[in-house]
């Protein structure tokens, strides 16, 4: 007998052992602890126990609200994906088939869950479901070594990637106190993007609540020493991956091939600290960075984003070709606007 239950901290440990062992970082209780500091989100993860009171699954989940103020709840924000965790797929199932109770009995006006369509098993047909599959998320095998990894890059991608690496443009460190150089990076690069970007506490909560598992890559002008591009790259053990979640580079660096070394930096990293796999992040179909990210012969892996609302009311994110003119705004704001306002608006994107 199954049975989903809210999270206690007495269910601490032997979730974090689940998450760990068969899930991924994201599924860990330090995570919503750096979404619960960075943004003040409410965690209301449930558990499914079999009938000895063991997790059998984890069901992760925060509650927020979104631009119109409604009450949301979404497994999980600032994660691309986070597949069911379950021992077996009768947990699985009990997991997908609790949340419409979960979601009304938190009273939300939706709620959103992010899968990869390899996920088993998604939520049953039930009113008040809907999918999105604009997205796709990028794995890159890393058997074989550098040598092979490289082999599955384009001719003109590695034609890049030894021009950085032979012209010694660019220093590498994985030095967490450079965080201010990256974060300077990022915003820049969000704004340009019309994206708000989170405070810096946000990226600093990484280092406090991971500390075995963050990593900052950056990569510095060797010639004035000014950091120009950076990643925040996360270990996963459960799924023997490296994640790469949150990056940026300055554009005027794009004709010396910065992001061609960056991305290949964190390949040797990767195949150096023995994982199996590097997820490049999530992409829309078509897009640049679809494509830039293909041409490193990752696999693309289709996400299905599932949103249940109990009244049965169009639900989920704001679609962004709607958030155009708001977007375009957002890139000629004056910076000091921007950096103000940009890490209290993300909280309500849950993005």
């Amino acid at each position: 007998m199954l049975t989903c239950v809210p999270y206690t901290d007495a269910l601490q440990d032997e979730w974090d052992e689940l998450a760990l062992a068969r899930g991924t970082v994201y599924h860990t209780t330090a995570f919503r602890r750096i979404l619960a500091d960075a943004f003040g989100y409410t965690a209301a993860d449930h558990a499914v126990l079999d009938a000895a009171g063991r997790i059998a699954a984890l069901v992760p989940l925060v509650v927020g609200r979104n631009l119109r103020l409604r009450r949301v709840g979404v497994s999980l924000p600032f994660a691309n994906h986070a597949d069911i965790c379950a021992v077996g797929p009768a947990a699985q199932q009990a997991a997908l088939a609790a949340l419409p109770g979960i979601a009304a009995a938190l009273r939300l006006a939706y709620l959103e869950v992010r899968l990869t369509e390899v996920a088993d098993g998604l939520p049953p047909a039930v009113a008040g479901w809907a999918v999105s599959r604009a997205n796709y998320t990028f794995r890159l095998p890393l058997a074989g070594g550098e040598e092979q990894v490289l082999a599955l890059s384009t001719a003109s991608n590695r034609n890049h990637i030894r021009k950085a690496v032979r012209n010694a443009l660019f220093t590498v460190s994985f030095d967490p106190g450079r965080l201010d150089g990256f974060y300077r990076v990022y915003c820049q690069r969000m704004k340009e993007l019309g994206s708000p970007a989170p405070a810096i506490r946000f990226f600093e909560a990484f280092f406090r609540h991971l500390p075995g598992h963050a990593a900052l890559l950056t990569v510095a002008d060797r010639a004035g020493g000014a950091v120009v591009g950076g990643m925040l790259l996360l270990a996963s053990p459960g799924d023997r991956t490296l994640y790469y979640p949150y990056g940026a580079t300055l554009v005027e660096y794009n004709s010396r091939y910065l992001g061609n070394f960056m991305y290949w930096e964190a390949v040797k990293y990767a195949i150096a600290h023995g994982f199996d796999r590097l997820d490049l992040g999530r992409s829309p179909a078509g897009s640049g960075t679809y494509r830039y990210k293909e041409q490193w012969g990752a696999r693309p892996v289709r996400l299905a984003y599932l949103t249940y609302s109990p009244s049965g009311a169009p639900a989920g994110p704001p679609d962004r070709g709607r958030l155009g003119p708001l977007i375009e705004l957002w890139r000629v704001m004056p910076a000091f606007v921007t950096d103000l306002v940009g890490p209290r608006l993300i909280s309500y994107l849950l993005p």
